[in-house]
């Protein structure tokens, strides 16, 4: 684990810098004189970056070189990573055969029917009360369509 943490502490960092250096004044051009640079925020957010992934490195390089911990993924994790990736393939594939309705209604039943809801009241209420408060806003208090 102690290696993949220098590793992917390594690989942010020199993505961040990328970021920092080339990407963002190539992309984002500067802001005229008295303004607040558009660069600003994604520059932070890479400086923040490249910080913590200095501290990732330098934490994991100065662990003790016998600890070995347990990868802290689990087969039971991984079998829910890959049904809620099923769930929103079969939702995707919902909304562009029929529509954004029962994709919706899919989406939400599904996911609390994985998270371990059962109860039969809430897997049927929720999806229809948060798609009738979907509608109601979108349709009926800013007098726009969804889709």
């Amino acid at each position: 684990m102690r290696r993949a943490n220098v590793i992917s502490g390594a690989v942010l960092t020199v993505f961040s810098l990328v970021m920092l250096f080339v990407i963002i004044p190539w992309q984002i051009d500067p802001a005229p004189k008295g303004m607040i640079s558009t660069r600003l925020v994604p520059n932070l957010m890479m400086i923040a970056i490249a910080a913590m992934s200095v501290v990732l490195i330098v934490t994991n390089l100065k662990s003790a070189n016998g600890a070995t911990d347990p990868s802290p993924l689990t087969l039971a994790d991984l079998r829910v990573v890959l049904r809620i990736g099923g769930l929103f393939a079969a939702v995707i594939a919902l909304y562009l055969l029929i529509g954004p309705l029962p994709a919706g209604f899919a989406l939400v039943f599904g996911g609390l029917l994985l998270l371990g809801e059962r109860r039969p009241v809430m897997l049927a209420g929720m999806p229809v009360l948060l798609l009738t408060a979907l509608w109601l806003l979108f349709y009926k208090v800013l007098g726009t369509a969804i889709v």
